[in-house]
């Protein structure tokens, strides 16, 4: 029974790094990759990682990653459409 707490504990451990990590800075692809990678290499071999976790951290850093990408878009549209807004402005004027 401890095993199985400490594996999660040691799993929960991992999933608040990565919580921290991208709420502090950018985490980019290939560091989440790398602490995927770490990750499977320390699992407990009698006790692995649970897969539907493994996938949910994979789905969540997936979601995170196109949220974030269409946010920089959505930005990069409101630039160019207040741009636009005052050039017309200006040119009305």
């Amino acid at each position: 029974m401890s095993s199985i707490s400490s594996a999660t504990a040691s799993t929960t451990s991992t999933t608040s790094t990565t919580t921290s990590s991208s709420s502090s800075s950018s985490i980019d692809t290939s560091q989440f990759l790398q602490l995927l990678v770490d990750e499977i290499q320390n699992q407990n071999p009698l006790d692995p990682t649970d897969t539907s976790e493994f996938l949910n951290q994979m789905m969540s850093y997936a979601s995170y990653s196109q949220l974030s990408e269409m946010s920089s878009t959505l930005l990069s549209l409101q630039e160019a459409v207040d741009t636009i807004s005052s050039s017309l402005t200006t040119t009305s004027a």
